[in-house]
């Protein structure tokens, strides 16, 4: 009777019952079961929660970068956990949630849970696109969603501790075990055995993990930690290191918790070998992918999730590096401005996230570099990536308002003041190379964008390619452009306001028309003087003109409308997020009119009804919804007007 197939397995019926659930895994060693028998789970000592459920996203949730500064002391708006994370220890917060518990209670189906737990440290979890379960660490501030932000608040465990536990491929297996359905709740998490995190080095090992992920966050513009880019001459390279070294320590802190759960190399290497062939852990996760699809869809019409991360091209690097120079242009990024967006400045207290310390200088130089790699040190030895002299000369560009214009020889032309701002960054002032460095970038982004030319990258596929994706749909940078794009203007969508309109149409575009109409007027007298060949070639000319000031004229036109219909946002707009903002704008955005007019007509119909622009558009239809709903008239202000229903 010892001597069994391996294929046949010989359990005793109460040992089914060492896990919760007792699930039927007849093929699980007597050393993973006496886990669940001797150790306590995660529920009893630091048990996961969930958060809120606003029961309506498109109202209560915005991304960061659509409502300017932030977050605010009475946290009118705070970072809201929600989403799966594309990266294990630390990732973007992207969401913030308007944080307003009196209209929130008021809708069907919101849930309000777990507060007192809120802005409060946190190891968040979720499983990702692909099923891949991770958890990352929210430092204090935070507010947490019903699915995406399920969390444990750790008062009993080191939170860099049990990241390492969740982050490795045993509590992968184990999750696996007590539920090998595709969905995971919060109760499943919390069945998941915690030894004792004292005696591991898992938590030091996962602190390194979890700087090295908020040093690869901190290149991403879309970041609310922004730094800079990674650096145009080695940032790949830098990147593939510290991917690298990040895989080497997740390897690293597999070892120790294995060797802290007392697993055997027989056992460890089963389990192994179950993850590689596809458990239940490997299909797409139905709560990351289904339920939250289907809460998503129900609540808000969302932007696609953002690509998982993958290795850098160098023309992403290139358009990366462009994009950060149109944001020191617009005002949006502060190079040499300490806590600045943008500021391309390096602390050490940076990196001093939630309980986790601020790395030793050993540790600093291996994140982002020693000393010398930089343009200088400050006096609070922040690491410069510019000398001083580049950082007041990038200032000296900024244009405050956040109005660039689309209009060779103009002194706000984008293309120009870009070009100058990335011959600053990359090469320095009266460098030599700084020619050279900007043909190498434009001949980077000229693989696959508008040839390489810098002006038709920044007018078309710099928007459509790269920054509307980047920013989910909402855009930082609106261009609004005549219909075949011959003219325009870029705004920082921040500086928007309620003049905005009429300063273009009276500081540009008028001086714009008059100077094309009387073009038109020169290049006629000119042809009338003229014969033959040379008359013909000029009446083609003053024909090109003619049809150019045909465009900036309906152009204006179409501004002038709009304006009469009533654009003059309000301070307060900025509640209704970018992509509302944008809305009435549609018709001046030729390259990307669909979403904005989609949204236009969802205004019309009466579906944002709680926005400060459907007051002003259509004042009487809201008011009149404010009689008989609470929530609407507390959004407008004037509690009064409901009368009940």
């Amino acid at each position: 009777m010892n001597d069994l197939p391996s294929n046949v397995y010989r359990v005793a019926q109460r040992r089914f019952d060492a896990i919760p659930g007792s699930p039927w895994v007849y093929w699980v060693s007597d050393g993973v079961r006496s886990l669940f028998e001797q150790l306590s789970p995660l529920a009893d000592l630091d048990p996961p929660r969930e958060g809120i459920n606003t029961g309506d996203n498109e109202r209560f949730v915005r991304f960061w970068w659509e409502i300017g500064q932030w977050p605010s002391a009475d946290r009118r708006h705070v970072p809201f956990v929600k989403g799966a994370p594309t990266r294990a220890y630390f990732d973007r917060l992207d969401e913030v949630l308007r944080n307003d518990p009196d209209q929130i209670r008021l809708l069907p189906g919101a849930a309000l849970r777990n507060q007192s737990f809120a802005f409060q440290e946190a190891v968040a979890f979720l499983s990702n696109a692909t099923g891949e379960f991770r958890a990352r660490l929210i430092p204090p501030g935070s507010m947490f969603c019903s699915t995406g932000g399920r969390a444990s608040f750790p008062t009993n465990l080191a939170p860099a501790g049990l990241l390492g536990v969740l982050n490795s491929s045993l509590s992968r297996y184990i999750l696996g075990l007590v539920n090998p359905t595709v969905t995971f709740t919060v109760g499943d998490i919390g069945k998941i055995p915690i030894a004792n995190l004292e005696a591991s080095a898992s938590a030091l090992l996962a602190g390194t993990a979890v700087w090295l992920s908020s040093a690869a966050v901190r290149c991403d513009e879309a970041a609310r930690d922004f730094i800079a880019p990674s650096r145009w001459d080695t940032g790949i390279a830098d990147q593939v290191a510290a991917a690298a070294r990040l895989a080497a320590l997740e390897a690293q802190i597999d070892d120790e918790v294995y060797r802290l759960y007392g697993i055997s190399d027989a056992d460890r290497a089963a389990i192994e070998a179950e993850l590689a062939g596809g458990s239940s852990l490997d299909r797409e996760d139905g709560e990351g992918a289904g339920q939250a699809g289907v809460d998503e869809a129900a609540q808000r019409e969302e932007p696609e999730e953002a690509a998982a991360e993958g290795a850098m091209t160098r023309q992403e690097l290139g358009v990366r590096w462009i994009s950060y120079a149109v944001g020191v242009v617009l005002g949006r990024f502060q190079p040499g401005i300490r806590g600045a967006l943008g500021s391309a400045i390096y602390h050490r207290d940076d990196f001093a996230i939630g309980s986790l310390p601020a790395p030793d200088e050993a540790e600093f130089d291996e994140l982002v570099g020693p000393p010398e790699r930089f343009a200088y040190v400050d006096e609070k030895g922040g690491r410069h990536l510019f000398s001083r002299t580049v950082e007041q000369a990038l200032a000296d560009l900024a244009l405050t308002d956040g109005v660039a214009v689309l209009d060779e020889g103009h002194p706000r032309d984008l293309p120009a003041l870009v070009t100058r701002a990335l011959a600053l960054m990359l090469a320095g002032p009266g460098d030599t190379e700084a020619e050279s460095a900007i043909f190498d970038l434009q001949s980077v982004i000229g693989g696959a964008a508008s040839d390489g030319d810098l002006r038709a990258f920044l007018s078309k596929d710099f928007f459509t390619r790269w920054h509307l994706r980047w920013y989910r749909k909402r855009p930082v940078y609106w261009p609004l452009q005549s219909a075949k794009r011959s003219y325009g203007f870029v705004l920082f969508h921040e500086r928007v306001d309620r003049l905005t309109l009429y300063t273009l149409q009276r500081d540009y575009l008028d001086y714009k028309l008059n100077a094309v109409r009387q073009q038109v007027t020169d290049l006629n007298q000119t042809a009338a003087l003229q014969t033959g060949a040379s008359r013909r070639a000029t009446e083609r000319d003053a024909a090109k003109v003619a049809a150019l000031l045909d465009e900036l004229t309906e152009f204006a036109r179409t501004m002038e409308r709009i304006v009469r219909g009533g654009y003059e946002p309000e301070a307060n707009w900025i509640d209704d997020g970018v992509i509302l903002r944008l809305a009435p704008l549609w018709e001046l955005i030729p390259l990307w009119k669909s979403e904005p007019k989609k949204y236009w007509e969802r205004l019309a119909r009466g579906d944002f009804d709680w926005s400060h622009i459907a007051m002003k558009y259509w004042p009487a239809r809201v008011r009149e919804k404010c009689r008989t709903n609470k929530s609407f008239a507390i959004a407008h202000g004037h509690d009064e007007w409901y009368e009940g229903g």
